[in-house]
């Protein structure tokens, strides 16, 4: 009676054993699937944790970086402005200094010009009134000549004895014709002086041009230009501070994964067993009851 219970026992008892093993090693490899893979996910977390951070400290040098090269740009084009400021300062005194130059030579060859015209003008006027003196001597000479031809022709008409009217005549003739010359050698000298007069005046008029000539040369004085602003400093450059990495950066902390337990494959596995005993054994029981 036993050996069929045993039988029918083992028949249902082995699959379940069997089932039970295969199920701690399918337990087992999901197990160390997992492990590896929590072990993995840790090592990601870690990395990119440390990733992150290095990140952020190189973002931060290259934020003093980029201050440092913004100061050393900005600190050149301040010496820069400030070179060319001066260099255009240099360049406006020069300028300056060189009209004042062109100035002053202009006044002195205008005040050089000034001095010939005037004398000029005194040797022009003395030349003239030579010319006048040289003219009144000459005809005082002629005068002096009539008058001793007239008293030399009175004298012959003396001497000629004529009396009466051919001597009243002949004086009241040599007188008419002294009178005649003398009043052509005034009027030649009133001639000579108004012409000498007249040279005067001409003189002076052309020393009047030629001093409006030269005072026309001088140039104006040159003034001084303003002196252009001095140049801005150039405007520094605000560069956003990098922001420090938080636990938010990093995300969350890998969980490990639930791993499957190879107590319920075993479970399973006896409840198999049991029941199959139980199976038989009521089996068996009703048969013989």
């Amino acid at each position: 009676m036993a050996l069929p219970y045993l039988a029918t026992f083992a028949s249902q008892a082995i699959p379940a054993i069997l089932g039970g093993i295969a199920g701690q090693s399918e337990a087992d490899a999901k197990n160390a699937a997992q492990r590896r893979q929590d072990k993995q996910n840790m090592l990601n977390w870690r990395y990119g944790k440390k990733s992150t951070k290095l990140d952020y400290r190189h973002a931060k040098e290259q934020w003093r970086m980029n201050i440092r090269n913004d100061e050393t740009v900005a600190a050149w084009r301040d010496q820069t402005n400030l070179q060319d400021w001066n260099y255009n300062l240099k360049i406006q005194d020069y300028e300056y200094a060189s009209q004042m130059r062109q100035y002053n030579k202009s006044n002195q060859i205008a005040d050089q010009q000034l001095t010939f015209n005037a004398m000029a003008q005194k040797v022009a006027n003395e030349a003239e009134y030579r010319k006048l003196e040289d003219s009144t001597k000459e005809i005082a000479f002629q005068n002096q000549d009539l008058i001793i031809k007239a008293v030399q022709s009175e004298g012959a008409a003396a001497v000629k004895g004529q009396q009466g009217r051919s001597a009243e005549k002949a004086g009241q003739a040599e007188l008419a014709s002294l009178g005649r010359n003398q009043a052509i050698l005034a009027e030649s000298l009133l001639s000579a002086r108004a012409d000498t007069q007249a040279a005067i005046r001409k003189i002076a008029t052309d020393k009047f041009g030629a001093d409006l000539a030269a005072n026309a040369s001088r140039m104006l004085k040159p003034e001084r230009l303003p002196t252009p602003p001095k140049p801005l400093r150039t405007p520094r450059t605000e560069f956003l501070k990098p922001r420090k990495p938080t636990k938010y950066d990093f995300g969350p902390k890998p969980i490990k994964g639930a791993t499957v337990s190879s107590f319920g494959s075993w479970m399973d596995a006896a409840g198999d067993i049991a029941s199959a005993a139980i199976g038989g054994i009521g089996k068996d029981w009703l048969k013989s009851t």
